[in-house]
């Protein structure tokens, strides 16, 4: 039997409802796809947005390990520095809390809410160089590792748990090739115990004790971890107190000393002023040297400064910084 024909308006139909079917599907895909795409772009842009490292630059981390230990990464030199402080070696903790004992003061941190942080902004103050970022991995550091794989395990935990450091990812990736490509001939390791930094002193409860003396660390940090872009750059500094604080600009002032800032002038300020300042001339404002000023000291640049003033920029530690 003779299957029957269908009428043409009935084919039309159908085929229309397939059409509409297929442009649905497509929406649909395509909608799907957008939403893929642009999470994705979200997720990398925030590796880039939350990134403390621009990749070229010195970058100087505190290792919450056993003992406690500072790297610090030069990408223009391909250099690693590693130096690690003995246990029981005083130093003072940032804030009002006096000379602690440097394995002590991560645990004083957590008890205070402030963790790791305690310790990141001690080891800036006292050893005068600035901290960008910090690994809480609490490893035993043992030498017969070697320093290059011993860090390739740290930055292996940290990726797994970012909770541990304050790097982004991409930092941490960025790391890694860098220590991996770093000859060994050019990894510096110094252990403070083994020179002649410390000095003996007298604790408030009579007891005799072993501290880093300041001037003598701030020679070790100026050999290990001179900025050589912002020591080219040879801009003329100048340091203000606005704090009312008395001493706050000495203190600060060897951040800039040791890492091979020209410092011209440190001073008090006629007024007291809110939060910190950095005022340039126009033409330096974007300089890297006034970028990597407003980040250690975390201040707002103003290019405000007159193009006949003695420095080409000046600090002002206002009422709102930390001691």
């Amino acid at each position: 039997m003779k299957k029957k024909k269908e009428p043409r308006w009935e084919r039309e139909q159908k085929q229309r409802k397939e059409n509409q079917s297929r442009k649905v599907i497509i929406y649909i895909l395509v909608f799907i796809s957008l939403i893929l795409f642009v999470g994705f772009g979200w997720r990398i842009l925030n590796l880039f947005r939350n990134s403390v490292w621009d990749g070229d630059n010195r970058l100087n981390l505190v290792l919450n390990i056993q003992p406690v230990a500072i790297a610090s990464f030069d990408p223009g030199s391909q250099t690693m520095s590693f130096l690690t402080i003995p246990d029981g070696t005083y130093i003072e903790a940032a804030g009002e809390y006096g000379p602690y004992r440097i394995e002590k003061i991560y645990p004083l941190g957590e008890l205070e809410g402030k963790g790791i942080e305690l310790l990141a902004d001690s080891i800036e103050l006292y050893f005068g160089m600035p901290i960008d970022g910090w690994l809480d991995v609490r490893e035993n550091w043992q030498m017969s590792a070697g320093i290059k794989s011993f860090f390739s395990r740290l930055i292996g935990l940290t990726l797994k748990d970012k909770s541990l450091t304050n790097l982004s990812r991409w930092d941490l990736f960025r790391l890694w090739l860098m220590v991996a490509r770093t000859r060994s001939h050019k990894i510096e390791m110094i252990d403070l115990g083994e020179t002649t930094v410390a000095e003996d002193f007298i604790l408030p409860d009579g007891q005799e004790a072993q501290r880093i003396d300041n001037q003598r660390i701030s020679r070790v940090v100026n050999n290990l971890f001179t900025d050589y872009r912002l020591r080219e750059e040879g801009l003329a500094i100048a340091m203000m107190n606005a704090s009312g604080e008395t001493g706050l600009a000495t203190k600060r002032a060897r951040l800039i000393t040791n890492i091979g800032g020209r410092l011209i002038e440190v001073g008090d300020w006629p007024e007291k002023v809110e939060g910190c300042q950095i005022k340039t001339t126009s033409a330096v404002k974007k300089s890297y040297t006034s970028q990597k000023l407003a980040k250690i000291f975390d201040c707002q640049i103003q290019s405000n400064l007159g193009e006949d003033s003695r420095w080409d920029i000046l600090i002002i530690l206002g009422q709102n910084e930390e001691s």
